[in-house]
């Protein structure tokens, strides 16, 4: 643990995940589902919030073993000091990149919904500037207001009442129509939505209290499916599928269809609870980056790596020239996170045969 600053609770953790986890994918989800596997997107959701909570299972108990290392320790102590260092080098640079087309998919929304006629690149600097101060101070005022955020979602999925009268909930039979074998061979875009949780790997070591952290863990990976499946049932049931494919952001299409006496437009109101909540998810990512790098290079001077993390992000930014790149970047991004994920896993069983 490097200092109160950094210091968190087993329940600032679990929110920093959820954090990390909600915030830009779900704006595209459903419609990609929908393309997918039509009505069917909520059972691959459901399919993966299973796996996820298995595999969370084995990475806390992996964690526990080495309670005062970080996953970056533990690749060391397992695989030697070459062979760690590469699979560090790996999960970093995935980092970066995450962040980097994290803000320029946030940067690319709010210019579409906003600030038609502003540049991308300029967007994407001006909403670092919020990321950049939270984290000069450290890990526990990222996660404090993290927990605020929550607050955002639940009153967002309370909107979905207003309009509950216009939804069809014959649009989701028959159940299963598209098949195991399209589920199932579509499932990694809804499990790429659960990607954010391998980030507990890092800050472990800076909780104070670390008992049922398992239950923590997975009690916020189940408020994560509970939330996309209702999302994504809604969607559907309010648009059906064929309009549903056709939606580049549909939660933003459900909140314009609200019409509310006095407050009129309450899209207002969603991009106001809504974006705090993507700039949360990419800071979750920003901070993780700065944080990886200041303890592979153990600088005395860590305040010089949260500008260069937000340059590195900024170039990464440009390398996507669409919307549509930026969604081929982010799979790629998808297949590497749960690689990684999948190898804290086998690290896991790893050390029970070190241990022997």
């Amino acid at each position: 643990m490097d200092n109160k600053e950094n210091a968190i609770t087993l329940k600032q953790l679990t929110t920093f995940a959820i954090s990390a986890q909600i915030g830009l994918g779900i704006l595209t989800l459903p419609s990609t589902l929908a393309k997918k596997m039509g009505h069917d997107g909520w059972i691959a959701v459901a399919l993966s919030g299973c796996i996820i909570v298995i595999l969370i299972t084995f990475i806390i108990l992996l964690m526990n073993k080495y309670q005062n290392s970080s996953i970056l320790d533990i690749n060391i102590l397992l695989y030697g000091k070459y062979l760690g260092m590469f699979f560090n080098f790996i999960f970093v640079c995935y980092l970066l990149f995450i962040t980097g087309l994290g803000n320029r998919f946030f940067a690319e929304v709010i210019r579409i919904i906003v600030l038609n006629q502003t540049p991308v690149l300029v967007i994407g600097a001006l909403v670092s500037i919020p990321t950049i101060y939270q984290t000069t101070k450290g890990l526990k005022v990222i996660c404090r207001f993290a927990t605020l955020l929550l607050l955002a979602h639940i009153l967002l999925i309370l909107t979905f009442l207003l309009v509950l009268k216009n939804v069809r909930f014959t649009y989701l039979l028959p159940i299963g129509e598209s098949g195991f074998f399209a589920i199932t061979k579509n499932i990694t875009y809804a499990f790429y939505s659960f990607l954010g949780i391998e980030l507990i790997t890092i800050f472990y070591p800076n909780v104070t209290n670390k008992k049922n952290a398992a239950k923590h863990i997975i009690a916020g990976s189940i408020y994560v499916t509970i939330i996309y499946i209702i999302i994504i049932i809604f969607s559907t049931a309010l648009f059906g599928e064929n309009k549903l494919k056709m939606l580049i952001f549909p939660m933003y299409s459900i909140e314009q269809s609200i019409k509310v006496p006095i407050l009129e437009r309450l899209d207002i109101f969603f991009i106001g609870f809504w974006f705090p909540i993507m700039a949360g998810s990419v800071r979750s990512y920003f901070f993780s980056s700065y944080y990886c790098l200041s303890e592979i290079f153990k600088t005395r001077r860590k305040e010089l790596l949260i500008p260069i993390v937000f340059i590195i992000s900024l170039s990464i930014g440009r390398i996507p020239k669409s919307l549509e790149d930026i969604f081929t970047y982010m799979n790629h991004l998808g297949l590497l996170g749960t690689a990684n994920i999948l190898l804290m896993v086998f690290s896991f069983f790893v050390s029970l045969v070190k241990r022997r």
